[in-house]
């Protein structure tokens, strides 16, 4: 009996730490990611270049990876959400993508879909500084887009740097409108209210 009680101590103890080891961030108007507390977050450095076509929002980085994520204007998609596409958009929506990438030797690896039923596609790239994971869904015309690279762009891709930017993924929510109030650069709310996401 006691052995039982000392597992079940180590267990929630375990579980506790676990909880313990990740942040979440709200990307204001946009959505909430949880990340491991490893990482650190950087939502600052390229704030001044964004656009009406591209908002940068944060860089999660360590010694070892980063993770890039912005919000783009997709034209072609206009009005489009891949969470309420049919099938035939989404795949139209593949296909499209690996065409307009075939240069950088794009390949479709996963999709992550959010237990609010956001589908992200998840592709490997290949450029002539280094290779890199970049994730996409599109809600109301704007691509919610993510990069994920090592540090040292020798390394080829694997399932380590997939599992990272899987899980970041994953722990994705929609912002709540009393998120979306809260963002202060105009041109980050202007795309906030555009990407209804």
């Amino acid at each position: 009996m006691k052995k039982l009680v000392a597992l079940s101590l180590a267990l929630l103890l375990a579980l506790g730490m676990t909880a313990a080891m990740a942040e979440t961030y709200t990307a204001p108007g946009f959505y909430t990611i949880t990340y491991p507390d490893e990482l650190t977050l950087d939502n600052t450095s390229y704030a001044d270049e964004n656009s009406e076509d591209e908002i940068w929002l944060f860089l999660l980085s360590n010694d070892d990876y980063m993770l890039d994520a912005y919000i783009t204007k997709l034209d072609e998609y206009a009005n489009v959400s891949l969470y309420s596409a049919t099938d035939a958009q989404r795949e139209a929506y593949v296909a499209d993508t690996l065409d307009d990438y075939a240069d950088y030797q794009a390949q479709l690896v996963e999709t992550v879909t959010t237990e609010e039923g956001v589908p992200f596609y998840v592709f490997s790239m290949q450029e002539s500084d280094g290779a890199y994971y970049f994730a996409q869904t599109i809600a109301n015309g704007m691509g919610v887009d993510f990069y994920a690279y090592y540090e040292d762009a020798s390394l080829p891709l694997d399932d380590a740097l997939l599992t990272n930017l899987h899980n970041v993924l994953a722990s994705l929510r929609k912002a709540t409108a009393q998120q979306s109030s809260g963002a202060s650069d105009s041109t980050a709310e202007d795309t906030a209210a555009e990407s209804g996401i």
